[in-house]
């Protein structure tokens, strides 16, 4: 009683409602049976519900900031028959205020499908295929399996490599064939978050044919591969590029090959401006609330003046990915998922002070500037992972540099 009079505070009313894909059938999904977790961000409180209908109308909570979860009724497994949801929102809790959160869940799982034209389906007696996202399982498939399934993308993947082995039904001979699909920059749209990986309600189609002429002689060598990916949000239909994996070539590009950072896409003279990146940082989840803040300082200098600081994250974590898109919608500004502009930003100055942290943010033409990555450790700690931090400094002639920051969370 001592500790509510004097921190003060306030009620949480809670609304869970799904963003639900064009990829999927409308509203087949209900959110009652979804377990709802609140829990501060300091970590000193966890309150678990059951489902969204034991949540009571209103909840009585202390005064500052929390993070709301919910998530299907299931276990989320590498391969399902069915979609898994799941979503959070970060709040802040004012004495003697009702706050109003609504978590909207998202899928975090992607529908792959097989589907096989006639011509296809008479040339073969049966087939086999596997489709590996360089995780420890494959997706299967063969003449009796269903074909679809609900996969999970654990890690940032680009490629997909879709093995084939077919009998033919006229000579018994085997053909086989292995493709790379690749989502470029040219497959992404927005649902949450905008990403050249393969992200959770996008669904991947793979349509298997052969060549006409060949179908005719009953002498077939190769299968032909198209393959589309459908956007979660729009439902629009893009093709994937489709190689062949046997011939070297390599479908996605090298390393950092996105837009604005080839070398010549970089003005001026990057010398002009220095930032000096950390060692990567590992921490256990106990770890992170009383480790140095000062270890994941970035500290940049621009000669000319800076223009702009952008910050956006990448992470191993799904729900941290998650978490970083809800933030974006309830703030202005702060949208570290696809891109946060640090100079002259008091939106995010507001959003970490809502978490009980201190930042400063530069005005246009500074020279000097510190961006103290180590005041999202706490929040970091409560999602197992690698997060990596990634810095674009742009000063006021063009000029631009990049640097990365990995803080690696342990359970």
């Amino acid at each position: 009683k001592n500790e509510l009079e004097k921190a003060g505070t306030g009620i949480m009313t809670l609304d869970v409602s799904l963003l639900e894909p064009e990829t999927v059938t409308r509203a087949q999904t209900e959110v009652t049976d979804f377990p709802v977790e609140v829990r501060s961000v300091d970590g000193s409180y966890t309150q678990k519900y059951l489902s969204v209908a034991e949540v009571p109308a209103s909840v009585e909570l202390l005064a500052g900031g929390y993070i709301v979860s919910s998530h299907s009724n299931l276990t989320l497994q590498k391969s399902m028959e069915e979609p898994y949801y799941q979503g959070s929102e970060t709040m802040t809790i004012r004495r003697g205020q009702t706050t109003d959160v609504d978590v909207i869940c998202k899928m975090l799982n992607s529908h792959i499908s097989v589907n096989y034209g006639d011509d296809f389906l008479n040339a073969f007696s049966g087939w086999t295929i596997t489709i590996d996202d360089g995780s420890e399982t494959v997706i299967f498939f063969d003449n009796h399996s269903v074909n679809g399934y609900y996969w999970y993308f654990e890690n940032q993947v680009e490629d997909l490599r879709v093995a084939f082995r077919g009998t033919l039904a006229s000579s018994g001979d085997v053909v086989t064939s292995n493709s790379m699909l690749n989502k470029s920059w040219d497959t992404v749209q927005k649902y949450g978050d905008d990403s050249k990986y393969y992200r959770g309600g996008d669904a991947i189609e793979i349509n298997l044919g052969v060549n006409p002429y060949e179908a005719s002689t009953g002498k077939i060598t190769d299968i032909i591969i198209n393959a589309y990916v459908t956007f979660a949000e729009t439902g629009d239909e893009v093709e994937l590029e489709v190689t062949n994996a046997d011939n070297g070539e390599e479908p996605g590009g090298e390393p950092g090959d996105e837009p604005g950072d080839e070398p010549g896409d970089e003005p001026g003279d990057d010398d002009l401006i220095a930032i000096t990146i950390p060692d990567p940082v590992t921490l256990s989840a106990d770890e992170s609330a009383t480790a140095d803040p000062s270890s994941g300082d970035v500290v940049m200098h621009a000669e000319k003046g800076l223009k702009s600081v952008m910050v956006h994250v990448e992470s191993s974590s799904d729900e941290m990915m998650e978490q970083l898109a809800a933030v974006a919608d309830e703030h202005d500004g702060v949208d570290l998922v696809n891109g946060c502009e640090v100079v002259g930003n008091q939106n995010l100055v507001e959003f970490l002070a809502g978490l009980s942290k201190e930042i400063t943010v530069p005005a246009e033409g500074d020279t000097d500037y510190t961006f103290p990555v180590g005041q999202f450790y706490l929040f970091l700690g409560i999602l197992p992972g690698t997060h990596n931090f990634i810095m674009t400094v742009t000063d006021m002639e063009g000029n631009t540099k990049f640097g990365i920051v990995v803080v690696t969370i342990t359970e």
